[in-house]
């Protein structure tokens, strides 16, 4: 009955408990018929006991605290469970002692106390062992908790550095780590617009340094939100530094480059914030802005902006509140959006024949 039943049985409990426990770690159904499967063992130990007839049987007894010992350091439950299921297992023992003929009855008290003393000892170290697996949880749990929260600040410490604090949108470092990375993985057309508000230092001496500050606020808020209802993709702006914004196109030509930029432009000019030191006609703030796109991947981003800075340059030359294209052969297509329908690609042969016009 053993070699055929007993012992089949628990070599097929094992792998049962273990798949069980790990689809679901927390289910106190397991512990209880781990404990009750226990407590089976313990009775079909006690059965062939009493159904014994040769007095070599008596050492079965000691199959019970075996099987106890098992259930509270091997496969250990909380101890609460251990202790009813302990508890469960000597009852069924002593039950089964009462219908042993093989054992005389001066023999079977000590066996009786002998299997209670062991149990005990395994259910202290089952609280021993429950103790420590705490305090490990415990500072494991602290150790994930403190790295969690370092990371968190990490995190937070990297947002604060990259933006910029005084417009909320991202400040030069942010812009340079976004943008090599872009131009280091991406192989489609991209754009960079370069934009700088107009007469700043004017306005600046005039109005004082806080209404700068709103000033550069206000434009930076307008350049976000243009952007975001402008084209659904990657695309930012950033403060590149002083009055000067940078901004981001992904997957742009040269049409959508235009585009976006007379709408940035346009933006600026619609907040209508008074100007009243600007030595030109205008009475409002405007920005100027420089473009340049690249479609293929050898350009670096460092050339990129070499480029559009040299275009904003000519849009401050040209007038300023304008688009300036900068095409990738340092031929420059002059956009001026504000007064014309469409912008016009200006040739080598067009610039030459309006400079001889006297332009």
């Amino acid at each position: 009955m053993r070699l055929v039943i007993v012992s089949p049985l628990l070599f097929l409990y094992l792998p049962a408990r273990h798949f069980a426990m790990k689809a679901r770690p927390d289910a106190i159904a397991h512990e209880v018929i781990h404990a009750l499967g226990c407590m089976l063992v313990v009775a079909s130990l006690m059965y062939i006991y009493a159904n014994a007839r040769t007095t070599a049987a008596s050492e079965y007894y000691m199959g019970v605290a075996t099987v106890v010992m098992y259930m509270n350091t091997v496969h250990r439950k909380p101890l609460l469970l251990a202790a009813l299921g302990t508890a469960g297992c000597l009852a069924v023992f002593i039950i089964g002692m009462q219908y042993v003929t093989v054992t005389s009855e001066e023999a079977k008290l000590p066996a009786i106390l002998c299997s209670i003393g062991i149990s005990l000892v395994s259910l202290f170290a089952a609280y021993r062992i429950e103790g420590v697996e705490r305090k490990d949880y415990l500072a494991s749990l602290r150790e994930k908790t403190l790295l969690a929260r370092i990371q968190s600040a990490n995190a937070e410490l990297q947002q604060l550095s990259n933006t910029d604090q005084l417009t909320g949108i991202p400040n030069r470092r942010g812009f340079d780590a976004a943008v090599e990375e872009t131009y280091r993985s991406s192989g489609r057309p991209r754009a960079v617009i370069l934009l700088d508000v107009d007469y700043f230092k004017h306005y600046n001496d005039a109005m004082g340094h806080p209404a700068g500050d709103e000033c550069l606020r206000l434009i930076g808020n307008a350049l976000r939100t243009a952007l975001r209802n402008d084209r659904e993709s990657q695309d930012f702006v950033a403060r590149y530094g002083g009055e000067e914004f940078a901004v981001l196109l992904e997957k742009c030509s040269q049409p959508d480059a235009l585009a976006v930029s007379e709408r940035l432009r346009r933006t600026v000019s619609d907040l209508a914030i008074a100007h009243p030191a600007r030595p030109d006609e205008r009475d409002i703030v405007t920005v100027s802005l420089g473009i340049a796109v690249s479609s293929h991947r050898n350009e670096t981003i460092a050339q990129a902006l070499g480029r559009a800075d040299a275009a904003l340059y000519e849009a401050k030359r040209q007038g300023r509140d304008r688009s300036v294209l900068a095409h990738e052969d340092a031929e420059w297509v002059v956009a001026q959006l504000h007064s014309g329908p469409e912008p016009v690609a200006e040739t080598s042969a067009d610039r030459a024949r309006n400079k001889e016009a006297g332009r």
